[in-house]
């Protein structure tokens, strides 16, 4: 049996156990890279070494500062400023939903983001009437907005770092995936702010009680430690964004995450708990699993694959719309970031094949996977929104297809012009 074989029957078998609920995805990966080593296409002795590439280290680093900001309690100090500058009005509320959203999750993880904000609108809405049908998909979205302002705001943007990395090119720079993430922020916001309401179901749903209790704990002060898991978030970013040979990106993570557990901002325990460990080996085992798919040729053949359906005179243009879109559909049932991973090594042997550099390719694979609005089974927050807004995943489904458009207008205006 010839290697390419052997590796598209793992690869397969990654990828139907991505699709049933029964495999935990954290162990598919496990199984993935265990399989690719036994196979030939990883050294043995090193094929866990991707489950500690400097990307899972700078991701690793981030999640600790965003739970010493969680933990202190800024982030929920933050969330109650940015949601006090609206009045009880459901289009104010919808507006700053998107935009506390966006900018929490620039600072720290999506999760927490929801965790700080859903009891903060919950609150609101229960008190103003207001339907929290009406609010929980805007501040989804705006979620979605800030996890592609910074390299470490999503699992995908490390994953793909990490592939380009592996295959021989540079990484993302720290504030790279801001040349899309924020006209895409920019621009969805107007076209939300405009047509949202066409789009939100019209039934009553009745805020959490419970969940609206939890905003009476949130802090209303800054205090001490406030500052300093503040201190440590600015601090870190700035030596990302100057990313000196002496300290680079992956350093200033871990060193601002040891900070927040030295300087109080949150304890040992809370800082293993604020990893998110699943993502982490989901990265690294996908990393791994894309090396093997390129060291055994399957990644060519794919790619030779795309450029016979796309057509040999197929221009780069041309492939990023198909890898984009092959992304956006495949994301819509498996983890984004095993989407991404599964399919920026593709767009690395395309460019390979007509000698260009692999950035824009890429990009198409990374932002492909941001489009996971369609189903519940794309993201976990979008099963906790759909689940709190009691919405149908036909109302999922509709208000999907207008973020779709939005991120497909940008990607394809920005991706050819910043990385092509």
């Amino acid at each position: 049996m010839s290697p390419m074989i052997i590796a598209a029957i793992i690869l397969a078998a990654v990828v139907f156990m991505f699709f049933s609920p029964k495999f935990p995805n954290a162990v598919v990966v496990v199984i993935g890279t265990i399989a690719m080593a036994l196979a030939g296409f990883l050294p043995v002795k090193t094929a866990f070494n991707y489950y500690t590439s400097s990307s899972i280290i700078l991701m690793i680093g981030m999640m600790i500062v965003g739970g010493g900001m969680f933990h202190t309690g800024f982030a929920g100090w933050l969330g109650r400023k940015i949601v006090s500058i609206t009045g009880k009005g459901e289009r104010s509320l919808q507006v700053v939903a998107i935009v506390s959203g966006w900018i929490l999750s620039s600072v720290c993880s999506g999760s927490a983001a929801l965790m700080i904000l859903y009891p903060i609108f919950c609150s609101i809405c229960l008190a103003a009437g207001i339907s929290v049908n009406r609010i929980l998909l805007p501040l989804f979205a705006g979620i979605g907005m800030g996890s592609f302002m910074t390299l470490a705001g999503s699992g995908m943007c490390s994953a793909t770092a990490s592939i380009l990395i592996e295959s021989g090119y540079r990484g993302w720079e720290f504030l790279e995936p801001a040349w899309y993430g924020l006209p895409r922020a920019i621009f969805g916001i107007i076209v939300l702010y405009f047509l949202m309401h066409k789009f939100l179901p019209t039934t009553y749903v009745a805020p959490d009680a419970a969940e609206a209790a939890k905003a009476e704990n949130l802090p209303k002060e800054l205090n001490g430690k406030m500052l300093v898991s503040c201190g440590i978030l600015v601090l870190t970013i700035a030596g990302m964004v100057i990313n000196s040979d002496i300290c680079p990106m992956y350093m200033c993570a871990a060193i601002g995450g040891v900070a927040s557990v030295l300087l109080g901002c949150l304890n040992q325990k809370q800082m293993f708990a604020n990893i998110n460990w699943s993502t982490v080996f989901l990265i690294g085992g996908m990393t791994a699993v894309a090396k093997g798919v390129e060291t055994s040729g399957l990644g060519n053949a794919i790619a030779e694959g795309i450029m016979g359906i796309a057509g040999n005179s197929a221009s780069p243009f041309m492939i990023i719309v198909v890898i984009y879109l092959a992304t956006a559909l495949i994301t819509q049932f498996m983890s984004n970031n095993a989407a991404a991973s599964l399919m920026a090594p593709i767009g690395i042997a395309i460019a390979q094949s007509m000698g260009i550099e692999p950035y824009a390719f890429v990009a198409a694979a990374l932002f492909g996977s941001a489009i996971g609005c369609l189903t519940p089974m794309a993201t976990p927050i979008l099963a906790f929104i759909m689940e709190g807004g009691h919405y149908s995943p036909k109302e999922i489904f509709k208000w999907g297809l207008l973020e779709c458009a939005c991120s497909i207008v940008v990607a394809f205006v920005v991706i050819p012009l910043v990385w092509l």
